[in-house]
């Protein structure tokens, strides 16, 4: 029938694409600073429950207190969670074939 042929077709033949959008859009969830600095006016909304680990990096590293250490620290974490993002998509792609 044709919900069998969708699950049996269909989704194997799109499923490099699926797991390819599904990492872009978490790899751009992580990135996300403008639409909260700009809806919260850059105080992370109420007891800055929605500061982004993009938006923390810019507050620590910036300022007179600017702390550049713990800021780059703050990158590079970010960096490894992206990375390990796209291998695990690379991973899925290659396990496929």
């Amino acid at each position: 029938g044709p919900a069998r042929r969708f699950i049996s077709v269909t989704v194997p033949m799109i499923r490099s694409t699926m797991v390819l959008v599904g990492a872009l859009s978490a790899v751009a969830a992580f990135r996300v600073f403008s639409e909260v600095y700009i809806l919260s006016d850059n105080s992370g909304g109420p007891a800055g429950q929605d500061t982004t680990l993009v938006m923390l990096i810019k507050q620590v590293g910036t300022g007179l207190s600017g702390n550049a250490g713990y800021a780059s620290a703050l990158s590079v974490v970010l960096f490894v969670l992206t990375l390990g993002l796209l291998l695990v998509t690379l991973r899925l792609n290659r396990s496929e074939r």
